[in-house]
Order: C-alpha cells, then sequence, then structure tokens
C-alpha cells in the first residue's frame, strides 16, 4: 500500500511538467508584441535583469520556506496564517483561488482568439457567444480530468510541456538565422520616432521597464506551483529542485523569445502585429506554415497551462477548509484524493467569470492585469512571513531541520522579495489594485460564515483586534474605488 500512494507521488520531473506549463501558458507566444508595445531593446533587457532579480528572489525565498517549513505542504496560504492570523490565511488563499480563476478564463479568451486566425469571424474577440461555448465544453473536460487523479493530469502536462519547449526552441532558433545586427541595434532606447519602421518614442526606461512589469509578472505566474502542489511531492527536495529549474528554464525562453525577434523586426513593426506575434514572425519567414506551427503550439500550450492551473487552484480552498478559514465541504475529496467539491465550486466560479467576459472589451488584457495583481498579496505575505521568521533565533527553525544557512540570508533575500513585489504592485497602477481589494472584499462573508459553522469556534471571536483593523481598511479602500469608478 505505500509503494502504491508514493508512486503516485511527483518527483522532480513530474513537478517541473506542471510548473512549466503553468507559467508559459500561451502567454509567451506573444512575448515579442506584448514588450515591444513597451519597451525598445535597452528597455526590454533591463525589464527582463529587473523582474528576473525580483522573481529569483521569491523562487529562493519560496525554496528558503519550504527548508524551513517542510510540513507546511500547502505553501502560501500556511505561511500567511502561521504568521499573521487566520483571517490573512483566508485573505491569501481567497485572492490566490479567484485570481487563478480569471487566469484559467484568461487561457479561454486566448484560445478562441488563437483559432480565429483558422476560422476567421467564428471566434471573434475571443469572447463571443461561439467562444463561451466552446470555452465552457473545455472548462468542463479539463475539470473530469484532473477528477480522475493527478498522475492523469501530471502526464498530459509532461507530454505538452515537450511540445511548448520544441516549438519555443524552433522559433528562437530561427530568430537567430534571420538575426540582422544593424537593425538589432537601431534606435535601442526607443526614443525615437521613425515612420517606415513604425517606431515611436515610448518614453523613458523608468517608464519602458515600469510598463514590461505586468507582462513579466504575468508570463511569471506559476513559479510557485511546486510549493502550492508540495503535498503531493515526493520529498520537499523535488519541490525545490523543480521550482528553481522551472524559473531558469522559462526565463532563458523568454528573454531569447522577446530580444532575438529585434534583430529580425524592429519593436514597432513587432508592436503592431497580430497576436500570437511569434507566428507573425514566422509567417514572414516561412509562410502559412510558419504561423501554423505556432497556432497549433500556442493550443497545445493554453490548454496544458489551463489543465494545470484547474487542479492549483483546488488546493488552496482544500488547505483553508482543513484549517477553518474556508466551508468545510472544500475538504471533500473523491476516491482518487482528488478535492472534488473544491475543484467543482472553482469551475462553477470561472463559468460566472467566463459568461462575463462578453460583456469586456478588451477582455484578455483586462484579466491579464487583474490576475497580474492579485497575484501580488499573496506573494507579499508570503515573503513578510519569511522575514518576519528570520528576524529573530526561537522563530526561525523551531523543528530543527537540518539547514546550511544562516539567518542572514533568507532575511536579506525576503526583504528584496519584498520591495520587489511592491514595486510589481505599483507598475500595475491604482486603477488594477484597487480593484483587486473589491474582490478582497467579497471574500470576507464568506470567512465569516466559515467560522460561524465550525462547532469548536462558535462562541469564539471571529476576528481579532489587528484584523478588525485590516478588515476595516481593505473595505475602506473597496468602497473608495467603487465611488471613484462609478462617479
Amino acid at each position: 500500500m505505500l509503494a502504491t500512494k508514493q508512486a503516485k507521488k511527483l518527483g522532480t520531473i513530474g513537478l517541473i511538467g506542471l510548473i512549466v506549463p503553468a507559467m508559459i501558458g500561451g502567454g509567451a507566444y506573444d512575448l515579442p508584441q506584448n514588450m515591444a508595445s513597451n519597451a525598445g531593446l535597452i528597455g526590454q533587457l533591463l525589464g527582463w535583469a529587473v523582474s528576473g532579480a525580483i522573481i529569483w528572489c521569491l523562487v529562493y525565498s519560496f525554496l528558503f520556506l519550504s527548508k524551513l517549513r517542510p510540513d507546511y505542504t500547502s505553501g502560501l496560504y500556511m505561511y500567511a496564517e502561521d504568521g499573521f492570523g487566520k483571517f490573512t490565511g483566508f485573505f491569501v488563499s481567497w485572492g490566490y483561488w479567484i485570481c487563478e480563476c480569471f487566469a484559467n478564463v484568461t487561457y479561454a479568451v486566448l484560445l478562441a482568439s488563437t483559432l480565429d486566425a483558422f476560422f476567421p469571424g467564428v471566434f471573434k474577440g475571443g469572447n463571443n457567444l461561439n467562444s463561451i461555448i466552446l470555452g465552457t465544453v473545455i472548462l468542463w473536460l479539463m475539470t473530469a480530468l484532473v477528477l480522475k487523479g493527478i498522475q492523469g493530469a501530471s502526464w498530459v502536462d509532461n507530454i505538452s510541456t515537450a511540445v511548448i519547449l520544441l516549438s519555443l526552441v524552433f522559433f528562437i532558433v530561427s530568430m537567430i538565422f534571420v538575426f540582422d545586427p544593424q537593425t538589432f541595434t537601431t534606435n535601442i532606447m526607443g526614443s525615437e520616432t521613425i515612420s517606415h519602421l513604425q517606431d515611436t518614442n515610448i518614453g523613458s526606461l523608468f517608464h519602458q521597464i515600469k510598463n514590461t512589469m505586468m507582462v513579466t509578472l504575468w508570463v511569471f505566474g506559476g513559479v510557485e506551483g511546486a510549493v502550492v502542489l508540495s503535498g503531493n511531492a515526493k520529498s520537499q527536495k523535488n519541490v525545490r529542485d523543480a521550482t528553481k529549474w522551472g524559473f531558469i528554464i522559462c526565463l532563458i525562453i523568454y528573454a531569447a523569445v522577446s530580444v532575438l525577434a529585434l534583430g529580425f523586426r524592429s519593436y514597432g513593426e513587432i508592436a503592431n502585429m497580430a497576436s500570437p506575434s511569434t507566428g507573425a514572425l514566422l509567417s514572414i519567414i516561412y509562410g502559412p506554415i510558419g504561423r501554423l506551427v505556432i497556432g497549433i503550439s500556442v493550443i497545445i500550450a493554453v490548454l496544458a497551462s489551463w489543465l494545470t492551473w484547474v487542479l492549483l487552484l483546488s488546493e488552496m480552498p482544500r488547505a483553508a477548509a482543513k484549517s477553518g478559514t474556508f466551508p468545510q465541504s472544500f475538504k471533500k475529496v473523491n476516491k482518487n484524493n482528488m478535492p472534488s467539491y473544491s475543484i467543482v465550486v472553482s469551475t462553477i466560479v470561472m463559468q460566472v467569470i467566463l459568461f462575463s467576459t462578453a460583456f469586456a472589451g478588451k477582455a484578455f488584457n483586462t484579466m491579464l492585469t487583474i490576475v497580474g495583481t492579485m497575484t501580488v498579496p499573496p506573494y507579499l505575505i508570503s515573503m513578510m512571513y519569511l522575514f518576519k521568521i528570520s528576524l529573530n533565533k526561537e522563530s526561525f527553525n523551531p523543528s530543527g531541520a537540518q539547514i546550511t544557512f544562516s539567518r542572514t540570508k533568507p532575511l536579506v533575500y525576503s526583504f528584496l522579495a519584498i520591495l520587489g513585489t511592491l514595486y510589481m504592485g505599483y507598475s500595475a497602477g491604482v486603477k488594477y489594485t484597487a480593484l483587486s481589494f473589491i474582490i478582497y472584499a467579497l471574500g470576507i462573508p464568506v470567512y465569516m460564515w466559515a467560522r460561524k459553522h465550525i462547532p469548536s469556534e462558535t462562541h469564539s471571536t471571529i476576528f481579532t483586534k489587528y484584523e478588525k483593523i485590516f478588515i476595516i481598511c481593505i473595505l475602506a479602500v473597496a468602497i473608495i474605488s467603487l465611488l471613484i469608478m462609478y462617479a
């Protein structure tokens, strides 16, 4: 029996197979256009350097946490609750859950938009009636597959990861063969207007770097996937290795895809290309076959990432339910030990969001920014937790885990990660930050209901003194945001 259970656990390769599709999704295939819309060559290089450094600090902070708290197998949620109380734990799990529900619907819009290139007008905008019907069918098929067990979903992800990597390597090699140094070094600061290249002045370097942050945060979303699923890993070492290598693989691919394209066409020309821009670039080299290769790869990437996130987003509500901050029904599992109630409810939430895309003019871009913004608080609170426990010896390593580092390294890494995460939140802008607080405020009644329906908590106070202050701040920002939006 033990051997059977162990066989169902994920090793490093299996976890990487989950992380890479979760991060790459379909975003990598439109990186040339997304980055070129915001920055020139130098701006992009600095953007990748800044975001890479921030994510690297996040990655290493998560690695430190996995060593110091190996028993916290649901990662972000448990860090928040242990460090700052039950409501903060709920705040993280609610935000992460809703955030990834939006992310999955973003995949539905992107998939339909890609298919519209093959069937012009059928899936116009990625959010018309046909798109919603298609997204609904795939959404429930994904749910059925994940309910069958993590091993099946992981097997699908491993195959799709290979296809994704091969197609992106094909694109990178193609860009190397057509690379023109003169094109690459023309208007590298993005400060000149060159009409025949469609280049315009896109602002200062600071402005360019800032504008790339939401793009880079979006494509790195999922770097914490192994931490979230660490309860399904063979060991915490597998979690650490998968997190580190998943990040390195994706950073190299992302930077190469966006930067090398500038050696073939100017940033102005790329910024005006149709999505996915990698397909548009390859079609110039190879003709229709180039766009076909990328189109098929985008479909595979989106489906793989979509499948991964159906699994990931169901884990945190289950962990929160076990701790008593989410309704107890979320603890239910099926015969395959999958959180069936959590998965089904998540699918229903995604279905509602999918229907709402019919009223969004730019559904994909809007949800992409919402996802990026809502990712900030869970990351930030996790980093604050590592910083907190690293401040003194007693809270640093209470279980006596075997470690090879002092308190200084996690203290420095978590501090830098906190600053970086705040900068990414600032880059999102006031509008979307405020909108995220409205979504967070909607979760407060769910927390209150969950706490009131736990027998052992019936006569206890739902909120502590500091939690009440936290809630007042959330509600105040949410109310002000609503007033500004509808003024």
